[in-house]
């Protein structure tokens, strides 16, 4: 029974003892038994909501649990083979809050006008590990990158280019977007900028696409015109390109988005 009754339901309760017991009393029903068993009732009472409660909560939680399961999926499966996946931040020596930096390189690749080579940038690390075999008669080339304009910030000509490899912390999956510098929805921005590559006019029929940060580095000392693989900003060209919602000759904007 409550421990918290008011003198009002202590006043009517007695009332209905005394009740009870009036009425018993050509039925040689003791008081006392009678008292007993009200308290059993009241206590299994009592015991019965609190075993519903506790079901209906194991019930909520076995529901959230499955959900969470179900959500996760991708990201316990990805975990257990390898790891979260990483990206280059081209243009920059740091990452998004939600990555970590794998290291800080130079952005290299083939020579703007060699007709063999690659035709990928690299971010290429300075913790550099040598091996015991020497050149080949025929190898290709690797250079350094420069941006060879001004377009990316002021006095930014023939100055080398940073990069950073990240590795995300939580997200599964890592997208790069041009022709946007926002993310599409459910999924969380590390950097946005303008989509990069070779010149339209150079003598390499070949070239790779990258999302350079809208607010891009230089390396330190980097400014002697050595060219390499260069990084020129892209343009929209109306025809075949869809305008609007393309504007000629307008610069590609891009952005990097991880899920």
């Amino acid at each position: 029974m409550s421990q918290e009754k008011t003198l009002k339901d202590l006043t009517k309760e007695a009332e209905e003892w005394k009740a009870i017991t009036q009425d018993n009393k050509n039925k040689n029903v003791p008081v006392s038994k009678l008292y007993v068993q009200s308290i059993i009732n009241e206590t299994t009472e009592v015991h019965a909501q609190r075993l519903a409660d506790a079901l209906n909560k194991l019930k909520s939680l076995e529901r959230k649990l499955k959900l969470y399961r179900k959500e996760n999926t991708d990201l316990w499966r990805n975990k257990i083979e390898g790891g979260t996946p990483t990206y280059v931040r081209w243009g920059r020596s740091t990452c998004n809050n939600g990555s970590k930096l794998l290291y800080v390189g130079q952005a290299g690749g083939t020579f703007y006008n060699s007709k063999g080579g690659a035709a990928n940038p690299l971010c290429l690390t300075y913790d550099v590990l040598w091996g015991y075999r020497t050149k080949s008669p025929h190898s290709a080339r690797l250079h350094g990158a420069e941006y060879e304009t001004n377009f990316w910030g002021p006095n930014f000509d023939d100055t080398d280019v940073p990069c950073a490899v990240c590795q995300l912390k939580i997200s599964t999956h890592v997208l790069m977007i041009p022709g946007r510098n926002k993310c599409l929805k459910g999924w969380t921005e590390e950097y946005h900028g303008y989509l990069s590559s070779e010149t339209h006019s150079g003598d390499r029929s070949r070239g790779f696409y990258t999302c350079v940060d809208e607010s891009p580095e230089q390396i330190k000392g980097g400014s002697g015109n050595a060219n390499g693989f260069l990084f020129y900003d892209v343009v929209a060209k109306c025809g075949s390109l869809k305008c609007p919602p393309y504007i000629n000759n307008k610069p590609i904007t891009c952005v990097v988005c991880s899920q």
